[in-house]
Protein backbone atom coordinates (compact mmCIF):
# COMPACT_ATOMS: atom_id res chain seq x y z
CA UNK A 1 0.00 0.00 0.00
CA UNK A 2 1.21 2.99 -0.76
CA UNK A 3 2.58 5.63 2.08
CA UNK A 4 0.34 8.29 3.12
CA UNK A 5 1.97 12.11 2.15
CA UNK A 6 1.21 14.27 5.18
CA UNK A 7 0.45 18.11 4.93
CA UNK A 8 3.15 20.50 6.65
CA UNK A 9 2.41 23.20 8.20
CA UNK A 10 4.70 26.52 9.35
CA UNK A 11 4.26 28.01 12.57
CA UNK A 12 2.01 30.88 11.40
CA UNK A 13 -0.37 27.93 10.87
CA UNK A 14 -0.96 28.08 7.22
CA UNK A 15 -0.31 25.30 4.38
CA UNK A 16 4.06 24.50 4.24
CA UNK A 17 4.67 21.49 1.88
CA UNK A 18 4.08 17.97 2.23
CA UNK A 19 5.99 14.70 3.30
CA UNK A 20 5.42 11.00 3.39
CA UNK A 21 4.29 9.60 6.89
CA UNK A 22 7.35 7.99 7.96
CA UNK A 23 9.72 11.30 7.02
CA UNK A 24 7.41 13.51 8.72
CA UNK A 25 7.66 10.81 12.33
CA UNK A 26 11.47 10.47 11.66
CA UNK A 27 12.06 13.94 11.66
CA UNK A 28 9.47 15.34 13.67
CA UNK A 29 7.79 17.82 11.15
CA UNK A 30 5.21 20.19 11.89
CA UNK A 31 2.24 19.14 10.27
CA UNK A 32 -1.68 19.00 10.53
CA UNK A 33 -4.01 16.68 12.37
CA UNK A 34 -7.30 16.87 13.75
CA UNK A 35 -8.87 15.53 16.79
CA UNK A 36 -12.62 14.68 17.51
CA UNK A 37 -14.89 14.45 20.60
CA UNK A 38 -17.51 12.04 20.32
CA UNK A 39 -20.10 12.26 22.50
CA UNK A 40 -23.99 10.77 22.72
CA UNK A 41 -27.07 12.95 23.03
CA UNK A 42 -26.17 12.13 26.60
CA UNK A 43 -23.85 14.10 26.93
CA UNK A 44 -20.75 11.01 27.33
CA UNK A 45 -17.70 10.92 25.41
CA UNK A 46 -16.20 8.04 23.83
CA UNK A 47 -12.90 6.59 25.30
CA UNK A 48 -10.69 3.89 23.86
CA UNK A 49 -7.45 2.42 23.72
CA UNK A 50 -5.02 2.76 20.83
CA UNK A 51 -3.98 -0.30 19.31
CA UNK A 52 -0.47 -1.16 20.53
CA UNK A 53 0.99 -1.18 16.92
CA UNK A 54 0.33 2.82 16.81
CA UNK A 55 3.60 4.32 15.52
CA UNK A 56 3.10 7.17 18.34
CA UNK A 57 1.66 6.65 21.86
CA UNK A 58 0.98 3.17 21.33
CA UNK A 59 -1.36 1.24 23.92
CA UNK A 60 -2.26 4.62 25.32
CA UNK A 61 -6.21 5.58 26.04
CA UNK A 62 -7.48 8.49 23.98
CA UNK A 63 -11.36 10.68 23.95
CA UNK A 64 -10.93 11.68 20.58
CA UNK A 65 -10.96 10.33 17.17
CA UNK A 66 -8.70 12.15 14.06
CA UNK A 67 -5.42 12.02 12.31
CA UNK A 68 -2.87 13.63 9.98
CA UNK A 69 -4.05 15.55 7.88
CA UNK A 70 -3.23 14.40 3.94
CA UNK A 71 -1.77 16.50 1.60
CA UNK A 72 -4.05 18.70 -0.43
CA UNK A 73 -6.63 17.63 2.11
CA UNK A 74 -8.80 20.41 3.81
CA UNK A 75 -9.02 19.61 7.36
CA UNK A 76 -12.85 19.36 7.78
CA UNK A 77 -12.87 16.50 5.48
CA UNK A 78 -9.56 14.86 7.35
CA UNK A 79 -11.45 15.25 10.15
CA UNK A 80 -14.65 13.26 9.06
CA UNK A 81 -12.45 11.06 6.95
CA UNK A 82 -10.51 9.91 10.07
CA UNK A 83 -13.58 9.99 12.50
CA UNK A 84 -15.54 7.59 9.58
CA UNK A 85 -12.40 5.02 9.65
CA UNK A 86 -11.37 4.88 13.08
CA UNK A 87 -15.17 4.49 14.72
CA UNK A 88 -17.31 4.62 11.75
CA UNK A 89 -18.97 7.96 12.79
CA UNK A 90 -20.40 10.03 10.19
CA UNK A 91 -22.29 13.26 11.97
CA UNK A 92 -21.66 16.24 11.36
CA UNK A 93 -18.62 18.34 13.55
CA UNK A 94 -18.91 21.26 15.21
CA UNK A 95 -15.28 23.51 15.50
CA UNK A 96 -13.21 24.16 18.74
CA UNK A 97 -11.10 25.55 16.46
CA UNK A 98 -7.11 25.29 16.10
CA UNK A 99 -4.72 25.06 18.70
CA UNK A 100 -0.92 24.09 18.84
CA UNK A 101 0.83 21.24 19.99
CA UNK A 102 4.45 19.62 20.32
CA UNK A 103 6.41 17.25 21.96
CA UNK A 104 9.43 14.90 21.15
CA UNK A 105 7.50 12.39 19.19
CA UNK A 106 5.02 15.02 17.54
CA UNK A 107 4.22 18.42 16.22
CA UNK A 108 1.17 19.64 14.58
CA UNK A 109 -1.15 22.46 13.98
CA UNK A 110 -4.60 21.11 15.79
CA UNK A 111 -8.01 20.90 13.84
CA UNK A 112 -10.80 20.65 16.64
CA UNK A 113 -14.09 19.19 16.19
CA UNK A 114 -17.16 17.95 18.77
CA UNK A 115 -19.71 15.75 17.36
CA UNK A 116 -23.01 13.97 18.61
CA UNK A 117 -23.21 10.33 18.00
CA UNK A 118 -25.93 7.84 19.11
CA UNK A 119 -25.93 5.33 16.34
CA UNK A 120 -23.32 2.15 16.56
CA UNK A 121 -19.73 2.50 17.08
CA UNK A 122 -17.58 0.50 14.57
CA UNK A 123 -14.09 0.51 15.69
CA UNK A 124 -10.98 0.24 13.18
CA UNK A 125 -9.05 -2.92 14.68
CA UNK A 126 -5.72 -1.03 13.27
CA UNK A 127 -6.47 1.64 15.39
CA UNK A 128 -9.02 1.00 18.27
CA UNK A 129 -8.39 -1.98 20.69
CA UNK A 130 -11.55 -1.49 22.67
CA UNK A 131 -13.68 1.63 23.57
CA UNK A 132 -16.37 2.89 26.65
CA UNK A 133 -18.95 5.77 26.95
CA UNK A 134 -17.68 8.06 29.99
CA UNK A 135 -19.22 10.95 31.90
CA UNK A 136 -16.97 13.59 31.76
CA UNK A 137 -17.19 13.49 35.46
CA UNK A 138 -14.91 9.93 35.19
CA UNK A 139 -13.21 10.46 32.34
CA UNK A 140 -11.69 13.89 33.72
CA UNK A 141 -11.31 11.26 37.01
CA UNK A 142 -9.06 9.28 34.94
CA UNK A 143 -7.23 11.90 33.62
CA UNK A 144 -6.06 13.06 37.08
CA UNK A 145 -5.17 8.81 37.36
CA UNK A 146 -1.34 9.12 37.19
CA UNK A 147 -1.33 5.81 36.60
CA UNK A 148 -3.63 5.71 33.06
CA UNK A 149 -1.68 6.61 30.19
CA UNK A 150 -3.62 8.84 28.37
CA UNK A 151 -2.33 10.74 24.95
CA UNK A 152 -0.72 13.99 26.23
CA UNK A 153 -1.75 15.35 23.28
CA UNK A 154 -5.48 15.06 23.85
CA UNK A 155 -5.27 15.78 27.34
CA UNK A 156 -3.38 19.28 26.85
CA UNK A 157 -5.74 20.10 23.49
CA UNK A 158 -9.03 18.92 24.64
CA UNK A 159 -8.79 19.13 29.08
CA UNK A 160 -9.61 22.83 29.76
CA UNK A 161 -13.13 21.70 27.40
CA UNK A 162 -13.81 18.83 29.71
CA UNK A 163 -13.39 20.99 33.13
CA UNK A 164 -15.36 23.44 31.45
CA UNK A 165 -18.33 21.41 30.50
CA UNK A 166 -17.36 19.56 33.94
CA UNK A 167 -18.26 22.44 35.84
CA UNK A 168 -21.42 24.03 33.92
CA UNK A 169 -23.64 22.72 36.72
CA UNK A 170 -26.73 24.47 37.69
CA UNK A 171 -26.96 24.47 42.16
CA UNK A 172 -28.08 20.98 43.05
CA UNK A 173 -32.36 20.57 44.21
CA UNK A 174 -32.85 18.73 46.81
CA UNK A 175 -35.73 16.36 46.57
CA UNK A 176 -37.89 14.32 49.31
CA UNK A 177 -35.72 11.25 47.55
CA UNK A 178 -33.20 12.78 45.23
CA UNK A 179 -30.76 15.18 44.47
CA UNK A 180 -31.62 17.22 41.05
CA UNK A 181 -28.96 19.19 39.09
CA UNK A 182 -29.07 20.88 35.46
CA UNK A 183 -26.15 20.57 33.51
CA UNK A 184 -24.70 22.64 30.77
CA UNK A 185 -28.29 23.75 30.44
CA UNK A 186 -29.26 20.33 28.70
CA UNK A 187 -29.64 17.36 30.76
CA UNK A 188 -31.05 16.60 34.45
CA UNK A 189 -28.67 14.66 36.55
CA UNK A 190 -30.46 12.60 40.01
CA UNK A 191 -28.88 11.07 41.89
CA UNK A 192 -30.35 9.30 45.23
CA UNK A 193 -30.79 9.95 48.53
CA UNK A 194 -31.19 7.21 50.42
CA UNK A 195 -31.52 3.39 49.22
CA UNK A 196 -34.42 3.28 48.62
CA UNK A 197 -34.68 6.03 45.88
CA UNK A 198 -31.40 4.03 44.13
CA UNK A 199 -33.60 0.75 43.35
CA UNK A 200 -36.55 3.32 42.04
CA UNK A 201 -34.34 5.11 39.98
CA UNK A 202 -32.84 1.60 38.63
CA UNK A 203 -36.57 0.70 37.60
CA UNK A 204 -37.50 4.16 36.14
CA UNK A 205 -34.83 3.81 33.49
CA UNK A 206 -35.80 0.51 32.39
CA UNK A 207 -39.58 1.89 32.49
CA UNK A 208 -39.18 4.84 30.65
CA UNK A 209 -37.77 3.91 27.01
CA UNK A 210 -40.77 1.46 26.59
CA UNK A 211 -43.08 3.80 27.80
CA UNK A 212 -42.59 6.78 25.95
CA UNK A 213 -43.53 5.78 22.49
CA UNK A 214 -46.90 4.70 24.19
CA UNK A 215 -47.78 7.98 25.13
CA UNK A 216 -49.33 11.55 24.02
CA UNK A 217 -47.09 13.78 26.34
CA UNK A 218 -43.48 13.49 26.31
CA UNK A 219 -41.93 11.96 28.94
CA UNK A 220 -38.22 11.82 29.64
CA UNK A 221 -35.79 8.81 29.29
CA UNK A 222 -33.23 8.33 31.58
CA UNK A 223 -29.97 6.62 31.39
CA UNK A 224 -27.47 5.29 34.36
CA UNK A 225 -24.62 7.68 33.40
CA UNK A 226 -22.40 6.88 36.31
CA UNK A 227 -22.50 3.58 38.55
CA UNK A 228 -20.59 4.48 41.54
CA UNK A 229 -21.97 6.40 42.93
CA UNK A 230 -25.33 6.25 40.84
CA UNK A 231 -26.49 9.00 38.68
CA UNK A 232 -29.17 9.04 35.98
CA UNK A 233 -29.45 11.49 33.23
CA UNK A 234 -32.20 13.02 31.43
CA UNK A 235 -32.60 15.52 28.17
CA UNK A 236 -34.42 17.98 29.83
CA UNK A 237 -37.91 18.77 29.15
CA UNK A 238 -38.71 21.70 27.48
CA UNK A 239 -40.62 24.48 28.76
CA UNK A 240 -41.43 25.37 32.59
CA UNK A 241 -43.08 23.55 35.77
CA UNK A 242 -47.11 23.68 35.92
CA UNK A 243 -46.84 25.20 39.05
CA UNK A 244 -47.32 28.91 37.69
CA UNK A 245 -49.14 28.03 34.84
CA UNK A 246 -53.00 28.96 34.05
CA UNK A 247 -53.82 25.58 33.06
CA UNK A 248 -57.13 25.74 30.29
CA UNK A 249 -59.48 23.59 29.58
CA UNK A 250 -57.27 22.06 27.05
CA UNK A 251 -55.02 21.20 28.90
CA UNK A 252 -57.39 19.47 31.01
CA UNK A 253 -58.18 17.51 28.11
CA UNK A 254 -54.31 16.27 26.98
CA UNK A 255 -54.19 15.26 30.68
CA UNK A 256 -57.41 13.44 30.75
CA UNK A 257 -56.00 11.88 27.56
CA UNK A 258 -52.88 11.42 28.87
CA UNK A 259 -53.83 9.37 32.65
CA UNK A 260 -56.30 7.08 30.43
CA UNK A 261 -52.95 6.00 27.75
CA UNK A 262 -51.00 5.54 30.85
CA UNK A 263 -54.19 3.63 32.95
CA UNK A 264 -54.91 1.38 30.03
CA UNK A 265 -51.01 0.52 29.16
CA UNK A 266 -50.48 -3.16 28.43
CA UNK A 267 -48.83 -5.54 31.27
CA UNK A 268 -46.46 -6.59 28.91
CA UNK A 269 -45.21 -3.13 27.98
CA UNK A 270 -44.46 -2.86 31.90
CA UNK A 271 -44.14 -6.04 33.31
CA UNK A 272 -40.14 -6.39 33.30
CA UNK A 273 -39.26 -3.05 34.24
CA UNK A 274 -39.10 -4.03 38.43
CA UNK A 275 -41.43 -1.54 39.27
CA UNK A 276 -43.60 -2.36 42.35
CA UNK A 277 -46.66 -4.63 40.80
CA UNK A 278 -49.81 -4.85 42.08
CA UNK A 279 -49.43 -7.43 45.31
CA UNK A 280 -46.06 -5.83 46.79
CA UNK A 281 -47.28 -1.98 46.17
CA UNK A 282 -50.13 -2.70 47.99
CA UNK A 283 -47.54 -4.10 50.83
CA UNK A 284 -45.97 -1.00 50.71
CA UNK A 285 -49.51 1.13 50.74
CA UNK A 286 -50.61 -1.02 54.00
CA UNK A 287 -47.21 -0.31 55.90
CA UNK A 288 -47.32 3.49 55.34
CA UNK A 289 -50.99 3.89 56.09
CA UNK A 290 -50.02 1.84 59.58
CA UNK A 291 -47.36 4.42 60.00
CA UNK A 292 -49.84 7.17 59.18
CA UNK A 293 -52.11 5.47 61.71
CA UNK A 294 -49.29 5.65 64.79
CA UNK A 295 -47.73 8.44 64.03
CA UNK A 296 -50.04 11.17 62.07
CA UNK A 297 -53.52 10.22 63.60
CA UNK A 298 -52.10 11.21 67.30
CA UNK A 299 -51.28 15.02 66.10
CA UNK A 300 -54.43 15.17 64.86
CA UNK A 301 -57.32 17.46 67.50
CA UNK A 302 -59.30 14.68 69.37
CA UNK A 303 -62.60 15.74 67.24
CA UNK A 304 -60.60 14.85 63.91
CA UNK A 305 -58.92 11.93 64.84
CA UNK A 306 -61.98 10.06 63.62
CA UNK A 307 -62.53 11.35 60.55
CA UNK A 308 -58.55 10.70 59.99
CA UNK A 309 -59.00 6.75 61.15
CA UNK A 310 -61.78 6.40 58.12
CA UNK A 311 -59.72 8.02 55.26
CA UNK A 312 -57.05 5.85 56.02
CA UNK A 313 -59.51 2.52 56.00
CA UNK A 314 -60.68 3.60 52.88
CA UNK A 315 -57.27 4.14 51.46
CA UNK A 316 -56.84 0.88 52.62
CA UNK A 317 -59.40 -1.29 50.50
CA UNK A 318 -58.61 -3.30 47.72
CA UNK A 319 -59.23 -1.44 44.62
CA UNK A 320 -58.60 -1.52 40.43
CA UNK A 321 -54.89 -1.38 39.52
CA UNK A 322 -53.13 -0.34 36.72
CA UNK A 323 -49.72 1.29 35.76
CA UNK A 324 -49.57 4.82 37.66
CA UNK A 325 -46.99 7.21 37.63
CA UNK A 326 -47.43 7.78 41.55
CA UNK A 327 -46.95 11.29 42.19
CA UNK A 328 -48.62 13.40 39.52
CA UNK A 329 -48.57 16.88 40.31
CA UNK A 330 -48.18 20.35 39.32
CA UNK A 331 -44.35 20.05 40.58
CA UNK A 332 -43.94 16.95 37.80
CA UNK A 333 -45.69 18.45 34.78
CA UNK A 334 -44.55 20.92 32.26
CA UNK A 335 -45.83 23.24 29.99
CA UNK A 336 -44.49 24.55 26.51
CA UNK A 337 -46.16 27.11 23.86
CA UNK A 338 -48.80 28.07 26.33
CA UNK A 339 -50.04 24.37 26.99
CA UNK A 340 -49.70 21.45 28.72
CA UNK A 341 -46.31 19.36 26.84
CA UNK A 342 -44.80 16.73 29.73
CA UNK A 343 -44.92 14.63 32.75
CA UNK A 344 -41.49 14.27 34.44
CA UNK A 345 -39.94 12.05 37.53
CA UNK A 346 -41.42 8.27 37.43
CA UNK A 347 -39.21 7.20 39.90
CA UNK A 348 -42.95 5.91 41.94
CA UNK A 349 -44.15 4.20 39.16
CA UNK A 350 -46.02 0.94 40.14
CA UNK A 351 -48.98 -1.35 39.56
CA UNK A 352 -51.45 0.42 41.80
CA UNK A 353 -55.06 2.18 41.91
CA UNK A 354 -55.37 4.65 38.99
CA UNK A 355 -57.45 7.50 41.23
CA UNK A 356 -54.21 8.40 42.32
CA UNK A 357 -53.34 9.65 39.56
CA UNK A 358 -56.63 11.56 39.42
CA UNK A 359 -55.77 13.31 43.09
CA UNK A 360 -54.23 16.55 41.69
CA UNK A 361 -55.86 16.94 38.16
CA UNK A 362 -59.35 16.58 39.80
CA UNK A 363 -59.12 18.13 43.18
CA UNK A 364 -56.29 20.44 42.76
CA UNK A 365 -56.71 22.31 39.57
CA UNK A 366 -59.43 24.93 38.41
CA UNK A 367 -63.37 23.85 37.82
CA UNK A 368 -62.85 23.72 34.05
CA UNK A 369 -59.67 22.26 33.89
CA UNK A 370 -60.78 18.96 36.23
CA UNK A 371 -64.07 18.77 34.19
CA UNK A 372 -61.98 18.67 30.91
CA UNK A 373 -59.66 16.01 32.98
CA UNK A 374 -62.56 13.86 33.63
CA UNK A 375 -64.85 14.06 30.53
CA UNK A 376 -61.36 12.95 28.43
CA UNK A 377 -61.00 10.07 30.89
CA UNK A 378 -64.17 9.04 31.58
CA UNK A 379 -63.97 9.25 35.10
CA UNK A 380 -66.96 6.99 37.05
CA UNK A 381 -68.53 8.43 40.46
CA UNK A 382 -66.17 5.06 42.37
CA UNK A 383 -63.33 7.22 40.52
CA UNK A 384 -63.69 10.28 41.54
CA UNK A 385 -64.60 9.28 45.02
CA UNK A 386 -61.41 7.65 45.61
CA UNK A 387 -59.33 9.89 43.82
CA UNK A 388 -61.19 12.84 46.48
CA UNK A 389 -58.98 10.75 49.40
CA UNK A 390 -55.84 10.27 47.66
CA UNK A 391 -56.18 14.08 47.56
CA UNK A 392 -56.86 14.07 51.07
CA UNK A 393 -54.06 11.71 52.20
CA UNK A 394 -51.12 13.63 50.50
CA UNK A 395 -50.53 16.22 53.37
CA UNK A 396 -49.85 12.87 55.62
CA UNK A 397 -47.03 12.15 53.28
CA UNK A 398 -45.71 15.52 54.11
CA UNK A 399 -46.34 15.15 57.76
CA UNK A 400 -44.27 11.97 57.69
CA UNK A 401 -41.26 13.67 55.50
CA UNK A 402 -41.95 16.41 58.45
CA UNK A 403 -41.14 13.57 61.24
CA UNK A 404 -37.57 12.51 59.54
CA UNK A 405 -35.68 14.87 57.70
CA UNK A 406 -38.40 17.70 56.77
CA UNK A 407 -38.16 19.23 60.39
CA UNK A 408 -41.02 20.47 62.55
CA UNK A 409 -42.04 23.59 60.46
CA UNK A 410 -42.70 20.83 57.88
CA UNK A 411 -44.81 18.63 60.23
CA UNK A 412 -47.06 21.96 61.07
CA UNK A 413 -47.35 22.95 57.41
CA UNK A 414 -48.32 18.76 56.64
CA UNK A 415 -51.26 19.00 59.76
CA UNK A 416 -52.82 22.11 58.38
CA UNK A 417 -52.87 20.73 55.68
CA UNK A 418 -54.63 17.25 56.73
CA UNK A 419 -57.36 19.38 58.88
CA UNK A 420 -58.39 21.78 55.83
CA UNK A 421 -59.10 18.33 53.69
CA UNK A 422 -60.45 16.68 56.17
CA UNK A 423 -62.88 19.17 56.56
CA UNK A 424 -66.49 18.12 55.63
CA UNK A 425 -67.45 20.97 53.52
CA UNK A 426 -64.89 19.99 50.68
CA UNK A 427 -66.75 17.93 48.39
CA UNK A 428 -66.09 16.59 44.56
Amino acid sequence: MDEEVVALYDDGGRPHGSAPRSVMRAQNLRHAATGILVRDSYGRIYVHRRTPTKDVYPAHWDFTAGGVVLDGEDPVEGARRELAEELGVTSELESLGESDYGDDHTTYQAFRYVTTWDGPITPQPEEVAYGAWLSVEHLLARLDDPDIPFMPDTRALFGDWLREHAADHGDPQEGWDTRATVVEGRWLDRVPRFPDAEVQLRSEVRLMPRLAPLLPLEVPVPIVLDESPLRVRHRLLPGELATGAALTPEDGHRLGEFLRAVHDMPVNVYVESGIPEATAARAELLATLERMLHRVVPLLPQEQQDAGQALLRRIALRTPTSLVHGDLGAHHVTCADGRISGVLDWKDAREADPAVDLAWPLFGTPEPVAEAVAKAYGVTDEELARALDWHRLGPWYETMWGQGPGGPEVVESGIRGILTLLDAKLTA
